[in-house]
C-alpha cells in the first residue's frame, strides 16, 4: 500500500504542479487587466476634465469680458448724464468693439428706475423686468456690482440666456436704472473650435440656476432641461472628478468630466465615447489575454515533457544500478590500482581535514601496498602508509577535495615494499566527502623513454638546424662535426674546423664578441643568436646568422648544436628598402598637405617638406621638438586633449583655426594612431593637416543662402529660429527687452482663390516689401510659410515703441494693393509679445504671440494684441 502512495504521488505531483502555474498565470493577468481598466478609465476621466476646464476658461474669459463692457456702459452712460444709448455703444469700431468680438450681436437693454425699457437691440425682452429679483436687487443695492442669471426665454423651445446685469446711477448717485446683455450659451459649445473631442464627443454648458444644458455632439446643437448628471463615488487613491448620466440622452456611451463656473452658476462638461477613449485598453488587454494563452500552451508542454523527462529518470536511476555493480566488478578485475578515500575531519567549527580513511579499495590496490584488501579496509593512511603524509599525497587529496578540481599526475616513488616500482601515475577526482584515486605503474615506460630522449635530443637539434650550414660541439664546447652547407660558407674543411680551429673563419673583428657570448651562454643556457661576418679564404666577406643552442638533457649539457646561414642577399634587400624608403620621402615632400610622425612622447620624429615650412619659419628645425615647443602653449592646450585621444589608439578629424598669420586659416587635421608590433599597444601617431579655408568659406555662403526665403527674399523659417535663439540669449545676457511679432494676411485665402497663385505670390512679395519699409533697418523679417511672418525687434527702450510699430503696421496694410492691374484689399492681425530674462524656449515664446494673433483674430482681424510685460530685475530697476 505505500509503494502505491510513492508511485500516485510521483504520478500526480507534476500535473498539480502545472495546473497551479496556469492558475496562478490567469489569476495575474487578470488582475493586471483590472488594474490597467482601472487606470485608462481614470485617464480619460483626466482628458475629459482637462478639455472641460479649457471650455470653462474659454467661457469664463468671454463672460469677464460681457461684465467688463457692463461696466464700461455704465461709466460712459454716467459720464454723459444718461445720454449714451446702444446704437453708440455698439456701434462699429466703438465702445464695445474694443472688448468684445463683432460678431456677437448680443441683445441688450437699458431699463429706466421704474423698470421700463428705454432701449434695446438684438433680442426681445419681457415688459414685466421691474418685478424680477435682479432689478429689484439692484434697485435695492447701490454696490456697483454684476448680477448673472440663466433665465429661460421660450418655456416651449427650451431657449435659455446667461443674462449679466449692472446698476446705473445718476450723477447725485440714486437709482437711474439697469442695463442687460444677454449671451446664448449655444455660442460656446458651437464656436469654440480649439476643443479637441473624439467622434460623436459632447461638450455641454449646465445652469445650476435652473437646471438647463446646452451641448454640441459634432455639428447637432441640443438644447434641454433633462440632462442630468451626478459626480462618481470612487474608493481610488486618485480623487476623481467624473460626472455620470443619470439617464443617457442618446445611445452613445461617454467619459464624461467636468470644471465648475461659480461665478456664473454654470459647470462646463466634455465627454468623449468610451471606444475612443478606451481603445489603448482594449488592445492591451487582448494582448495580455493572447499572451497568457501562449503561456498556458508552454506550460502545458512544459510540464508534459517534465513527466516524459521523470519517467526516463526512473528508468535511468534502475540502470545506473546496474552500472555501479557493473562498475564494481570492473575495477576488481582492472589492472589499475583503485581506492577510495573518505575525509577524516576535526570535530568543532572548522571542521579541518585530518587524514583519510580508506573507505574502499580493490585487490590490486592492497597488493601496491603490500596488504590485503580486508586488512587495511575502514584504516587511516597514517596507520597504513605514513609515507603518504610526509611526502605530501594526503595534501594533494586535501587540496582536490577542497577545490573539486582533479587531479592527474606522473612520479617518481621509492617508499614502496615492491622495489620494482620507480614510476606511478595516479588520477585523482572529488567525490562526496573525499576523493577516488587511479594509480598505475608506468616504471617500463618512463624508462623506454628516458632512454630515447637522448637520441630524440640530438635529433631535433639536427632538424632545427638543416638545411643551413651545421655546426656540433660536445659539452667542452670542441667542434665534433660540420656539414657541407657550413663548408661553402665559411671556405673550411670538416678537418679544418674541428676543435676551436673553426673559430678561423670569424672576422677578427667580430671574435671577442663571440667568445664572449659563447662564455655567457654556458652559464645560462640560453640560446645565442647574432649577425657576424666572415672572411672567405679568397677574401670575401659574408655576411651571416649565426645561432648556437645547448642540447640538455635532465638539466645536464652534453653538447652544442649551431646553424650558420648566409644573408649577404638580405643586407643588399635592407640597403635596397633604404632607398625605398628615400623615394617614399621624396613623394610626402611633394605632396599639398603637410604630414608628420609623433611619437609616444610627443616628439616629432618625421615631417616632409610642406609642414617644415609651415613650423619652421622662426626658429630651429620641428625633428626632435615636442608638439608644445613646436606649437605653442596656446595652440597646444587646443591640440592637447586631440593628441591624447589619439594616443589611446582613436582616429581622430577635426578643423583647427590659424589667427597667427595676418590672414585667418582654417586647417583640416588627421591624427592615425600607429600600433605596435603586437597590434596592442599605440607607439605614436600620424598627422596630416590640409589648409581648407577657401572650403569652408564657400559652406558658410551656402548655409547663409539656405536661410532666406526665396519667394520674398526675407529670412526663412530655419534663419527665424536660429536668430530668435540667439536674440532671447543676447536678451538674457544683457538684460535688454526685446519684441516677437507674430502676423499674418487677413482674407489671404480668398484672394489667393479668386485670382490664382500667381497673383497670391505677388500678393506676399508686396506684402513684405511694404512690412519691411515701415519696420526698422535692425529689425529681424522672417516669413515662416504661406501668409505668416514674425518680427524680431531687439533691444527696445519701451513698451510702447513696439505697440507703436504694430498700430503702424495695421494701418500701413489697409491700403490697397495694386498687383499689376489686379487691386487687392487685405489687412493683417498681429500677435505681439514680450521678452527679457525669462526660462521659456523659442518655441513657447512665439505660442505665446500666436496665441495673442487669436486673439487679434477673435477681435474682429485687422487689429493687435499685445501681452503680458516681464518687469524688469530688482536690481536694473534699482
Amino acid at each position: 500500500m505505500l509503494d502505491f502512495f510513492r508511485r500516485l504521488y510521483r504520478a500526480i505531483l507534476l500535473p498539480a504542479f502545472g495546473a497551479a502555474l496556469l492558475i496562478f498565470t490567469w489569476a495575474s493577468v487578470t488582475y493586471q487587466v483590472r488594474q490597467e481598466q482601472q487606470t485608462a478609465h481614470y485617464e480619460a476621466v483626466l482628458h475629459s476634465q482637462s478639455l472641460a476646464h479649457t471650455l470653462a476658461e474659454h467661457t469664463n474669459h468671454l463672460l469677464r469680458q460681457l461684465d467688463h463692457a457692463t461696466q464700461l456702459f455704465k461709466l460712459k452712460y454716467e459720464e454723459t448724464d444718461g445720454a449714451l444709448r446702444l446704437p453708440e455703444f455698439t456701434r462699429k469700431n466703438g465702445l464695445l468693439d474694443s472688448l468684445l468680438p463683432t460678431k456677437l450681436d448680443l441683445p441688450m437693454a437699458i431699463l429706466d428706475q421704474n423698470g421700463h425699457i428705454v432701449d434695446s437691440m438684438n433680442g426681445y425682452f419681457t415688459p414685466d423686468l421691474k418685478h424680477q429679483p435682479v432689478f429689484r436687487k439692484h434697485a435695492g443695492n447701490p454696490a456697483d456690482v454684476s448680477l448673472v442669471a440663466t433665465p429661460v426665454i421660450d418655456s416651449r423651445t427650451k431657449k435659455w440666456q446667461i443674462q449679466i446685469s449692472r446698476r446705473l446711477n445718476h450723477a447725485n448717485g440714486s437709482f437711474a436704472g439697469v442695463v442687460m446683455v444677454m449671451i446664448d450659451p449655444a455660442y460656446f459649445v458651437e464656436d469654440y473650435d480649439r476643443l479637441n473631442v473624439d467622434s460623436g464627443g459632447a461638450v455641454m454648458l449646465i445652469s445650476r440656476e435652473n437646471g438647463m444644458s446646452a451641448a454640441r455632439i459634432d455639428d447637432q446643437i441640443i438644447i434641454s432641461d433633462s440632462i442630468d448628471f451626478r459626480v462618481a463615488q470612487v474608493s481610488a487613491p486618485q480623487p476623481s472628478e467624473e460626472f455620470l448620466l443619470k439617464r443617457p440622452f442618446d445611445a452613445i456611451d461617454r467619459i464624461y468630466g467636468y470644471a465648475e463656473m461659480p461665478r456664473y452658476l454654470l459647470t462646463a462638461v466634455v465627454g468623449n465615447p468610451t471606444g475612443t477613449a478606451m481603445a489603448r485598453f482594449y488592445s492591451r488587454r487582448n494582448m495580455y489575454y493572447c499572451a497568457a494563452a501562449v503561456a498556458s500552451a508552454l506550460v502545458l508542454l512544459f510540464v508534459y515533457l517534465l513527466v516524459q523527462q521523470a519517467h526516463r529518470l526512473r528508468r535511468s536511476a534502475s540502470m545506473v544500478i546496474e552500472a555501479q555493480l557493473m562498475l564494481r566488478a570492473a575495477a576488481d578485475a582492472s589492472l589499475d590500482a583503485v581506492f577510495m578515500f573518505k575525509a577524516c575531519r576535526m570535530r568543532g567549527a572548522r571542521r579541518e581535514i585530518l587524514d583519510f580513511t580508506i573507505a574502499d579499495l580493490n585487490e590490486r590496490g592492497a597488493q601496491l601496498l603490500g596488504y590485503r584488501s580486508e586488512d587495511i579496509k575502514d584504516k587511516r593512511l597514517i596507520e597504513v602508509m605514513p609515507d603518504l603524509h610526509s611526502k605530501g599525497f594526503v595534501e594533494k587529496y586535501r587540496h582536490v577535495l577542497e577545490s573539486r578540481q582533479p587531479l592527474e599526475e606522473e612520479y617518481a616513488v621509492d617508499f614502496l615494499p615492491n622495489a620494482a616500482v620507480h614510476w606511478l601515475h595516479h588520477q585523482i577526482v572529488p567525490i562526496t566527502d573525499g576523493v577516488a584515486v587511479n594509480v598505475r605503474d608506468i616504471t617500463s615506460r618512463k624508462e623506454t623513454e628516458l632512454a630515447a630522449r637522448k637520441n630524440q635530443a640530438e635529433l631535433a637539434a639536427v632538424n632545427d638546424a638543416s638545411p643551413l650550414g651545421l655546426l656540433r660541439a660536445d659539452a667542452t664546447g670542441h667542434c665534433t662535426y660540420v656539414n657541407r652547407t657550413f663548408e661553402t660558407i665559411t671556405g673550411l674543411t670538416r678537418e679544418e674546423a674541428l676543435g676551436d680551429a673553426w673559430m678561423r673563419a670569424v672576422h677578427p673583428a667580430d671574435r671577442e664578441v663571440l667568445k664572449s657570448a659563447l662564455n655567457h651562454m654556458v652559464r645560462t643556457r640560453a640560446p645565442f643568436q647574432d649577425t657576424l661576418r666572415c672572411v672567405h679564404p679568397d677574401g670575401k666577406i659574408i655576411w651571416v646568422s649565426f645561432k648556437i643552442a645547448a642540447m640538455v638533457v635532465d638539466g645536464n649539457i652534453y653538447g652544442y648544436v649551431g646553424t650558420v646561414d648566409d644573408i649577404t642577399h638580405i643586407r643588399k634587400s635592407v640597403m635596397a628598402l633604404r632607398e625605398s624608403e628615400s623615394r617614399l620621402r621624396t613623394i610626402a615632400d611633394t605632396l599639398p598637405a603637410m604630414v608628420a610622425y609623433i611619437d609616444a612622447e610627443q616628439v616629432y620624429r618625421f615631417h616632409n617638406v610642406a609642414y617644415e615650412r609651415e613650423f619652421n619659419r622662426n626658429g630651429p628645425t620641428v625633428l626632435g621638438r615636442s608638439i608644445r615647443e613646436t606649437m605653442g602653449a596656446e595652440r597646444y592646450a587646443f591640440l592637447e586633449p586631440y593628441v591624447l585621444q589619439a594616443l589611446q589608439g582613436e582616429t581622430l578629424t577635426f578643423e583647427e583655426d590659424d589667427t597667427s598669420d595676418t590672414i585667418e586659416r582654417t586647417y583640416e587635421v588627421v591624427y592615425i594612431p600607429q600600433m605596435d608590433e603586437d597590434g596592442v599597444g599605440v607607439i605614436g601617431f600620424h598627422v596630416m593637416r590640409q589648409d581648407i579655408t577657401v572650403q569652408k568659406r564657400e559652406k558658410q555662403r551656402l548655409l547663409r543662402l539656405s536661410q532666406v526665403d526665396a519667394l520674398t527674399g526675407l529670412t526663412n523659417r530655419a534663419g527665424f529660429l536660429q536668430k530668435l535663439h540667439d536674440s532671447m540669449a543676447n536678451s538674457r545676457d544683457n538684460a535688454n527687452l526685446m519684441a516677437v511679432m507674430y502676423m499674418d494676411i487677413d482674407r489671404f485665402k480668398p484672394v489667393n482663390d479668386t485670382y490664382g497663385h500667381a497673383v497670391g505670390d505677388a500678393l506676399l512679395k508686396a506684402f513684405s516689401a511694404r512690412l519691411t519699409h515701415t519696420m526698422r533697418a535692425s529689425d529681424t523679417i522672417a516669413r515662416l510659410g504661406g501668409d505668416e511672418f514674425t518680427i524680431i525687434m531687439e533691444r527696445i527702450h519701451r513698451i510702447d515703441d513696439a505697440a507703436a510699430l504694430a498700430a503702424k503696421i495695421v494701418s500701413a496694410m489697409q491700403a490697397d494693393f495694386d498687383l499689376d492691374g489686379t487691386v487687392v484689399s487685405i489687412s493683417t492681425s498681429i500677435g505681439l509679445t514680450y521678452y527679457r530674462d525669462e526660462d521659456v524656449s523659442p518655441a513657447e515664446l512665439l505660442n505665446r504671440a500666436d496665441i495673442l494673433l487669436y486673439e487679434a483674430k477673435q477681435a474682429g482681424r485687422n487689429t493687435f494684441r499685445a501681452g503680458q510685460v516681464i518687469p524688469p530685475p530688482e536690481s536694473n530697476a534699482a
